[in-house]
Formats: C-alpha cells, sequence, structure tokens
C-alpha cells in the first residue's frame, strides 16, 4: 500500500515538503513508501473532520500510534475528554495520538488501516454497518477495548442485570502473571455470557464480581488470523472517581480506596493489547555534530564560519543561539536557546545515523553535504530559523 508523507504542522512545512519531495524520494527509496508525485491533491478536497488529516502519519514499523475514542451517535465532548485523561495517566503520552472517531467517521475515513487500538465507551446500540467496520478492524490486527459498550462478537453476549447498576461491587480480577487482585467498582449494569461452546478457546475470562452468581464482567476473546483482540469490560475502568454516580459516602470511600487499583488493572489491559504504559521522561538535550560527506567541502565550510560567528564562537538567531565549538566538553551547557555545534568529526558516533553508510547512499551533487545531527532537540523549526 503506498502511504502520503504530510508534514501539515505548518506552512512552511507544507512549502518544503514541495521543495524537496524528489530528492527525499531519491534519497529515501529504500525507506519510505512511494510519495506521490501530487502531494497537493488532497489539499483541494474540503475535509470536513480532523481526523481524516491528522492520521496520515507513516509508522514504516506497522500501523500509526493513534488511539481513537468511539463514543457513539453523540458528539460527547466532555465524554470525550475524560476518557481521553484516563488514558493519558496510563499509557506513554509521547507514543500514542488520541482522536475522537465520530460516527460520521466510522464508515468514511482510513481509520482502520490507521489505528492500534479502537476504544467503544458508548452504551448505545452499535449499528450492522459499523459493527461490521469494528470486525474488519479486527481482522487486520487492529485491537479493540470495549468500556461498558454493547459490542461482542463470537461466543459472548450481554444480559441485563439491573439490579447491578449504579451500585459497587468487589471484583477479582485475574491479572497476566496468574494472580488475582480485588478491587470495588461501579459496573454498568450489564454481564457477559458464554453462548456457544465452540468459540469458548477464544474467550477468557479476566474478572468476576465476588457475589454468588460469580457474574462475568471483563472478557478477552481473540478475532481472526493477523492478532486481532478485544477486551470487553462492563465494569467503569473508564469512570473518575469524581464523575461516579455513587448513593452512600460508604461506596465513595470503597472508590477511592480501589482508585490506585482501577489503574492498576486498566495498565494491565493496556499493556495486554500491545500498548506501552511506562511512562517516558523528557530526554536530555545532546550537542549537535557538524558533518559533511566532503572532507574539502567540510573546511570550506568551516573557513566560512570564521566570518559569520562572533570572537567565541556564536551565531545567534531570534530564538537559538548556536555556539560552535570544536570538540565535546562533559559540562557542556546545553539549553532550548543555547545549543553547542561539534566542527570536529573525529569523535563522532551515533548507534542512531552511520555517516559512512550516509555517504555511500548519497548521490547529489551538492545538498546534503553538509548536515547537522543531535540525538536530541526541542524543535528544528527553531533550531534552523535565521
Amino acid at each position: 500500500e503506498h502511504h502520503h508523507l504530510h508534514l501539515s504542522s505548518c506552512h512552511e512545512c507544507l512549502q518544503l515538503e514541495n521543495s524537496t519531495i524528489e530528492s527525499v524520494r531519491f534519497a529515501s527509496a529504500e525507506n519510505i513508501p512511494e510519495l506521490s508525485d501530487d502531494c497537493d491533491s488532497k489539499q483541494e478536497e474540503k475535509d470536513d473532520d480532523c481526523l481524516t488529516k491528522k492520521i496520515k502519519r507513516v509508522n514504516l514499523a506497522g500501523k500509526p500510534p493513534n488511539v481513537l475514542i468511539y463514543l457513539g451517535s453523540e458528539t460527547a465532548k466532555e465524554e470525550f475528554q475524560q476518557v481521553k485523561s484516563i488514558l493519558q495517566e496510563c499509557i506513554d503520552a509521547d507514543s500514542y495520538t488520541i482522536y475522537q472517531l465520530h460516527e460520521e467517521q466510522v464508515l468514511k475515513a482510513p481509520w482502520i488501516d490507521n489505528s492500534l487500538l479502537l476504544i467503544i465507551a458508548t452504551e448505545e446500540p452499535i449499528s450492522e454497518e459499523n459493527h461490521k467496520q469494528f470486525m474488519k478492524f479486527l481482522c487486520k490486527g487492529g485491537k479493540i477495548l470495549g468500556f461498558s459498550s454493547s459490542f461482542t462478537f463470537d461466543g459472548i453476549q450481554i444480559r441485563r442485570k439491573s439490579k447491578l447498576r449504579n451500585a459497587v461491587h468487589e471484583l477479582v480480577v485475574s491479572k497476566m502473571d496468574s494472580t488475582e487482585i480485588k478491587l470495588n467498582l461501579l459496573v454498568s449494569g450489564c454481564i457477559f455470557e458464554e453462548v456457544r461452546k465452540e468459540d469458548i478457546s477464544k474467550v477468557k475470562t479476566l474478572s468476576r464480581l465476588n457475589n454468588a452468581d460469580k457474574d462475568i464482567v471483563i472478557v478477552h476473546l481473540t478475532y481472526g488470523d493477523n492478532g486481532g483482540e478485544a477486551v470487553l469490560s462492563q465494569a467503569r475502568l473508564e469512570l473518575d472517581i469524581n464523575s461516579m454516580d455513587v448513593q452512600t459516602e460508604e461506596d465513595f470511600n470503597l472508590l477511592k480506596i480501589s482508585n490506585a487499583k482501577r489503574y492498576e488493572v486498566l495498565k494491565e489491559i493496556l499493556i495486554s493489547l500491545g500498548l506501552n504504559c511506562e511512562l517516558s521522561g523528557t530526554p536530555m538535550l545532546t550537542p549537535i555534530y557538524l558533518l559533511s560527506s566532503d572532507e574539502e567541502i567540510h573546511l570550506s565550510f568551516l573557513k566560512w564560519l570564521e566570518g559569520n560567528v562572533d570572537a567565541e564562537g556564536l551565531r545567534a538567531s531570534s530564538k537559538v543561539s548556536l555556539k560552535f565549538v570544536s570538540y565535546c566538553e562533559s559540562k557542556m551547557e546545553i539549553t532550548p536557546s543555547l545549543m553547542p555545534v561539534i566542527t570536529e568529526m573525529g569523535n563522532f558516533s551515533s548507534e542512531h545515523f552511520k555517516l559512512k553508510t550516509y555517504q555511500q547512499n548519497l548521490q547529489t551533487k551538492k545538498l546534503g553535504k553538509i548536515l547537522l545531527f543531535t540525538e536530541v532537540t526541542t524543535t528544528t523549526m527553531n533550531l534552523l530559523d535565521g
């Protein structure tokens, strides 16, 4: 399948894309899917949703890291923010982007091939057409997480038990390491039932209520041959403790005590669906290296630099000042507004970039002969400003 490379964060990026599209295609033919000759053709179409625009990032390792939240036919902005905020507290926010999948987008937007996880968080019935789309997503290796949803498939059906609704119940949850955890939660008023014995091998019970009937409230199901799987929950894992509709102060206190366990269970489920729940810290900024595939050009550039920096080797711009130095010092200051540039190539090494491989594949006369490389920086837009 062919994808478009869209750098649509700002007007400058769109201009840059148009001016360099051929050289990017040529230099990276082995690594980037073929780029369209007419990258602006889609701009002429007036999109009525932001999902289609934002979802076209290329992820060469598989599906783009998009998480979609479907809330049914309602706009449900408040509910979307509620589910999104819970997710952001569980998954690595730097690894995934969360969007709302609106009702009108289910059958139109290209979300099936561009999403890792679909969250269905609506109690309203799922239409036959939408159900087919959701099953198509599973068939292609997608993951689904259901929050108090009517969505089911294969050997599982939902049975309503109204007396359970809006009451706090003790759950027993089976963890991946075969241990159990008990916590108190509200449940939707529905439970799961196994209906077809031939599909039982694809169904795993993750949680039951600690009551006489041992009602099933969280299940894990697999689907298809491409790794499609779903975790469906009738326990209100998605509800923040302050937004839960509880009857008594005793119930509120039970939920409050179990709140940390609720996050633990939710993270366990997200990890089982393949998401990263290790919250990453902000990495330290690293120095910039001035590299060249041609020694003569490198020396020529250094000579040009002599007349274009001040006595301390500083070249200031409106947002970031570059300080040119011969080698890297251990206590060198690196900040978002002051970045050192190492001009000697002798000590350069990086597991992420091999200069020799770059040299062997560069087939231009001038473009790319001089480059700046850094492991971690804030934004290249500020770095190259001026």
